[in-house]
């Protein structure tokens, strides 16, 4: 891909991104002004059990297919594509029976909060939908179709549950929960079935269950199943967070919880985007092995990275309350947690290039262990906090749990590449 190609396809991919970001605040400000609080506290819940959810039964196999079927179909191996797709089909499937019956038994025979189990059942009608848009993004985006693997997802997606809350404002529809999640279970569905016609139109994709030459199951699924926990802390860990809080808050509790880590979440999109516009440089540099050019591409972007998150946390100092108030009066109780919240972000993004540098060598599974032992973290701390402060143990929780992730992903940096991405490690080597 020429350079001019690739800077264009960047500049379009964080525009749609920051697109779909503003279409999912504006349903969120509809919701908190259209449903009272403690009902907003179960969408959102049932919004991040879907996230949760897809990203288990999809047991991994979309970071995969970003980086084996681009292999299958420059060697033009259509049977290994339909073999790797074959492999899929046959995990979700019995991933997705597990997962239902891990349900069942949470709304049978536990004495969870019911608004937490009508978001695992809305969760889990969603699933299927959303699992199929990630293999399906992922696919296309290893087709090089970009604009199909991320418009769908992060436009139409969002687009459509706005259209139905902004339908519902103004016609005077009531709303209640079941309906804006059956909203989001439909528009969802939806999506996915279409995105899924448009890539196998051209046979870019075989149809689920067809019987395969070869087996790929056994050689990929090991390698899929330490990526869930990895895509669930450093992809989805909002969702993660409003799932946990759910366990241990009042839904009131949980739609501030909710408002104030999408705010923050949508502050780490911007470092995640500006650390990925650095690592084919990073990458060259590393093969080509530039140290002094390594330095200071991770030297310069973790200063940028820090800077951008500084100047957010100084925002939400002062303009906090007056964000958090276009939501409702009773959302300004999420002033400090937000202020925590984006005081997480800056850790993430100090030791997001260490994930980085991983995964350029092929380490990217050996970071399952930081990530299982920072999420352990965050539910020991939220169980601990949560009932004592309410939302501000759990920004707190999550303090804890993101010192821990970057910590560990220091130390494996170090020991699996030679070298750390994060500043404090950066500052302390030698020049």
């Amino acid at each position: 891909m020429p350079l001019w190609r690739m800077i264009l396809t960047a500049v379009n991919l964080v525009g749609v991104r920051f697109g779909g970001a503003g279409i999912g605040l504006v349903s969120q400000i509809l919701l908190a002004r259209l449903l009272p609080q403690a009902d907003v506290g179960i969408v959102f819940l049932g919004m991040s059990a879907a996230a949760v959810l897809s990203l288990i039964v999809t047991v991994g196999y979309p970071p995969l297919a970003m980086t084996w079927l681009p292999r299958y179909y420059a060697l033009g191996r259509t049977n290994l594509v339909h073999a790797f797709h074959a492999a899929f089909w046959r995990d979700w499937f019995w991933v997705s029976l597990a997962s239902a019956a891990v349900v069942a038994i949470a709304w049978y025979a536990t004495p969870i909060d019911p608004g937490l189990k009508t978001a695992l059942v809305f969760g889990l009608l969603s699933a299927p939908a959303s699992s199929l848009i990630r293999i399906n993004s992922a696919t296309a985006n290893s087709l090089r179709r970009f604009s199909l693997s991320y418009v769908p997802d992060f436009i139409y997606r969002p687009g459509l549950l706005l259209l139905y809350l902004g339908t519902s404002w103004f016609f005077h529809w009531p709303l209640t929960v079941e309906r804006v999640l059956w909203a989001f279970v439909i528009g969802n569905t939806i999506i996915a079935l279409a995105q899924a016609w448009i890539i196998g139109a051209k046979g870019a994709i075989p149809p689920p269950f067809r019987t395969v030459r070869h087996n790929l199951a056994p050689v990929l699924r090991s390698r899929a199943a330490a990526l869930i926990i990895v895509a669930a802390v450093s992809a989805s860990f909002a969702d993660l967070v409003n799932i946990i809080g759910g366990l241990f808050l009042k839904p009131d509790d949980v739609a501030v919880l909710g408002v104030c880590i999408r705010l923050a979440a949508l502050v780490g999109f911007i470092t995640q985007a500006t650390q990925n516009f650095i690592l084919p440089d990073l990458a060259h540099a590393l093969i080509k092995g530039k140290p002094g050019e390594v330095r200071g591409l991770l030297l310069r972007i973790n200063v940028i990275a820090m800077v951008a998150i500084g100047a957010c946390i100084m925002g939400a100092i002062v303009a906090g309350p007056f964000a958090l108030k276009v939501f409702g009066p009773q959302y300004v109780a999420g002033h400090w947690p937000l202020v925590i919240f984006m005081v997480s972000q800056g850790l993430r993004a100090a030791s997001g290039m260490n994930q980085h540098l991983l995964s350029i060598k092929g380490y990217q599974a050996r970071t399952a262990t930081a990530c299982v032992f920072a999420l352990a973290t965050l539910v020991a701390a939220a169980a601990l906090l949560c009932p004592l402060y309410g939302v501000l143990g759990m920004a707190m929780a999550v303090v804890m749990s993101d010192v821990v992730w970057a910590a560990l992903l220091a130390h494996q940096a170090q020991k699996f590449t030679g070298r750390r991405g994060d500043l404090l490690g950066l500052l302390r080597a030698p020049a």
